[in-house]
């Protein structure tokens, strides 16, 4: 006598391929998520160093030009915004010519273990910004 089973379903081995394949591919959508979010950070960081420095630089170039000494050095970390990891901003004044100041501004902060800086430089004249 033969027996004729008709089984429907899946077998132990197709669910286990099916189960790893679902895994590995979950696991790497996490990892994508996971490098956009760290992206983003940088970004961001990024994005509010430079606006500090600039508005370092729109301060400066606002105030009264006779404050800008060259050789000064000007401090600005508690103006920074709190964002920024371990941040500090400061700013170096030289005179490259008569009547005229460069502002070098340096924002500084740790991300991802590593020391990052972004720095910006403006020339301020007498009645404002050079040409």
């Amino acid at each position: 006598m033969k027996w004729e089973q008709k089984q429907a379903g899946f077998t132990i081995v197709e669910l286990l391929v099916t189960i790893a394949i679902v895994g590995i591919a979950t696991a790497s959508i996490s990892s994508l998520f996971i490098s956009i979010q760290n992206i983003q950070k940088r970004t961001t960081y990024v994005d509010t160093a430079t606006r500090a420095a600039q508005r370092e630089i729109e301060t400066l170039r606002n105030d009264n030009y006779g404050t800008l000494t060259p050789g000064q050095s000007i401090d600005f970390t508690d103006q920074l915004p709190s964002v920024l990891p371990h941040a500090s901003g400061s700013v170096q004044v030289s005179q490259p010519s008569t009547d005229l100041r460069r502002v070098d501004v340096t924002v500084s902060y740790k991300a991802d273990g590593d020391q990052r800086n972004i720095m910006l430089s403006s020339l301020i004249g007498v009645i404002g910004i050079t040409q």
